[in-house]
């Protein structure tokens, strides 16, 4: 048979390239691509004639169309991408699921397609679902992710950073591998890596967002690496800085958490003029992140600056970026950040061409085990006061600053989200997470919101991927039915015997219990509305908690059987599946007898069974690198034996 492609570009070939490659895996269908006509058709919505309702904007909303029957008709999409994600939604309409990245993470079934319909329209609910780079991780890490993200219905990656060095380094750094030693890793390798993994991104069509922390001194030769990098600086990059306590200089000994001198004219058009060539020689980034420096009380403190809020500062700059763009023709679309000091809308200043804007708003204190609320904190905010930041947002609060910023900004916005950061080890089931995740998605339009990016590593399928798959595939379609949907990904993921693994992993949750071991960060506030965040919670002297914890053992031990009889499955993709899940058993036991020990307040004990479980995970490492990322976790425990 004979896939026509209507267009000829590289993202549509590679739709193209998928659709023949999974005929052939799925019914063993020989298939050619051609230009001319064919039995399945491929291309725009604008290529078939089709309706093209609900698209705004075609970088950003997705609109799949299919229409086939006994392997004639066409996939049609809003954008390539679209075409894309609609091939990959025509297989899982006869049954393939992308359990986890990776080549053994495809369930591709045998099925008849020569006796298949699939009849589909639907619109993103969302157009924003995607991630951002995190964790330590290598481009083999990041490849595979990008190419799984629209197979669950995702559409853009992050690369913060003009170069993320930092992430790329403690990779292969190999900090707290107990068996690998530090291979070498310099910034060059590093540049050579974004743009490889740039080509992947664009491949897929997905929306490119690029930038974020940590640039703002390229214009004078300084290149963010990493926190414990010496800096050479330049009396024209100090003149550049924020002056804090009397001088000029970097914050923290980082261009990361290092301010600009907002006020300085010559400042400001360094950083424009940057830009708009780093814009220029990549025109195929989508979203450019424009945010200022990370951390707080670090905000320029001369006389000029003091003249106006950070945010009006930000919003001048903001406008003054736009202005050089449109007199480049440059049409990417710039997306600022409401974060420590701009979550506090300007005073006096107004983005002028809102067109070019996007917003992401970040949430800086928050109980991971609850669904996102709607409520808007009903006390008066605190007002700004420079370099005087005690007062962390919950999400009530940061809606209501949210509110506050419309009179400056009422366009599209996007939650930057930090769930699978480090919390879901407080949840080594999973399921927990997974449900948590489901009900954000769902709640997220409530908040006015137009989707998430996850900051996560890139690394976090351990024991399966289905809290990102639900991600994907909920903020897609909110119609999804969560247990419906899990007992499918169960079912793909392991085939015999799924919903043991299903049960085992509900005992996990249940009797490792995230609400007890993980620290909550709650806000408690003044009649004024200042606030401060209080830690609450974990497991330290939780001597109550242990009689749960003892279960793991039986609950881990009693599988194993299991396990042994699903070994060596037949599919590729349901033995990928065992082999985790036999780590994962001794997995929680180690962890399990480490919360024992803090919830008995012996740190030292817990500080000696740590040792022993990351001797452990270096070993598992060697192997599945790709789905569990030891250095965060080896982070997140030495936090809790703090």
């Amino acid at each position: 048979m004979k896939i026509h492609i209507l267009r000829n570009t590289a993202t549509i070939r590679y739709a193209a390239e998928e659709l023949k490659k999974y005929l052939k895996a799925m019914s063993d269908i020989d298939s050619e691509i051609s230009f001319e006509d064919g039995e399945i058709k491929l291309g725009l919505l604008s290529d078939l004639g089709l309706s093209e309702d609900g698209v705004d904007d075609v970088m950003i909303d997705d609109v799949i169309d299919v229409a086939v029957k006994d392997l004639a008709g066409y996939i049609a999409g809003s954008n390539e991408r679209s075409v894309l994600m609609g091939v990959y939604n025509y297989f899982k309409s006869a049954g393939c699921l992308w359990v986890r990245p990776g080549k053994d993470g495809e369930y591709i079934p045998k099925s008849d397609l020569a006796n298949h319909t699939f009849i589909y329209r639907k619109k993103g609910d969302y157009g924003f679902r995607g991630e951002c780079i995190e964790g330590a991780v290598s481009y083999e890490h990041l490849r595979d992710t990008i190419e799984w993200l629209p197979k669950v219905n995702m559409n853009f990656f992050m690369l913060e950073q003009l170069v993320p060095y930092n992430y790329m380094s403690r990779w292969y750094s190999h900090e707290y591998n107990t068996r690998r030693g530090e291979e070498h890793f310099d910034y060059k390798m590093a540049c050579e890596i974004v743009e490889r993994l740039e080509s992947e991104i664009k491949l897929r069509g997905l929306q490119l967002h690029s930038l974020g922390h940590g640039y703002f001194y390229e214009p004078y030769g300084i290149h963010y690496e990493t926190s414990k990098t010496v800096y050479t600086i330049s009396d024209e990059a100090r003149e550049a800085m924020a002056l804090l306590n009397g001088e000029r200089g970097l914050s923290h000994n980082s261009p990361f958490h290092t301010q600009l001198c907002m006020s300085n004219k010559k400042v400001r058009r360094d950083h424009i003029l940057w830009l708009a060539d780093y814009l220029e020689k990549k025109p195929y980034i989508d979203f450019l992140h424009v945010w200022l420096g990370d951390g707080a009380n670090n905000q320029c403190e001369c006389e000029e600056c003091y003249k106006k809020t950070v945010s009006d500062w930000y919003v001048i700059l903001l406008n003054e970026l736009d202005e050089e763009l449109a007199r480049r023709n440059i049409d990417s679309k710039i997306v600022f950040i409401l974060y420590n000091d701009t979550m506090w809308a300007p005073v006096s200043e107004r983005l002028n061409n809102k067109d070019r804007f996007i917003a992401t708003i970040t949430i800086q204190a928050r109980n991971h085990g609850l669904t996102l609320s709607p409520e808007r904190y009903d006390k008066p905010l605190p007002k700004f006061v420079r370099n005087n930041f005690d007062y962390r947002k919950g999400t009530s609060q940061m809606l209501v600053h949210k509110d506050d910023w419309k009179s400056v900004f009422d366009g599209r916005s996007f939650l930057f989200e930090y769930r699978m950061y480090t919390d879901h080890y407080s949840d080594p089931g999973y399921m927990q997470i997974s449900r948590t995740m489901h009900e954000d998605c769902i709640a997220l339009r409530d908040l006015e919101f137009d989707g998430i990016i996850t900051d996560k590593t890139q690394r976090s399928y351990f024991p399966t991927a289905l809290p990102m798959a639900i991600f994907g595939e909920n903020l897609f379609d909110r119609s999804l039915d969560y247990d419906k949907y899990v007992d499918l990904y169960f079912k793909s993921a392991f085939g015999a015997d799924w919903n043991l693994a299903k049960e085992y992993l509900d005992a996990v949750t249940k009797y490792i219990d995230p609400d007890i071991v993980r620290v909550v960060v709650d806000v408690t506030y003044e009649d004024t509305g200042m606030g401060s965040a209080v830690k609450s919670g974990g497991v330290s002297g939780r001597v109550d908690h242990i009689p749960s914890l003892m279960k793991i053992f039986s609950v881990a031990d009693e599988f194993k059987g299991v396990i042994e009889k699903n070994l060596e499955a037949a599919d590729p993709c349901h033995r990928k599946s065992w082999r985790l899940i036999q780590y994962h058993t001794e997995y929680v036991k180690l962890f399990a007898d480490i919360l024992i020990s803090l919830a008995n307040e012996n740190k030292e004990e817990a500080g000696e069974k740590r040792d022993k479980m990351l001797d452990f995970l270096s070993v598992m490492e060697e192997e599945y690198s790709l789905e569990f990322d030891l250095h965060l976790f080896a982070r997140r425990l030495n936090g809790m034996l703090k």
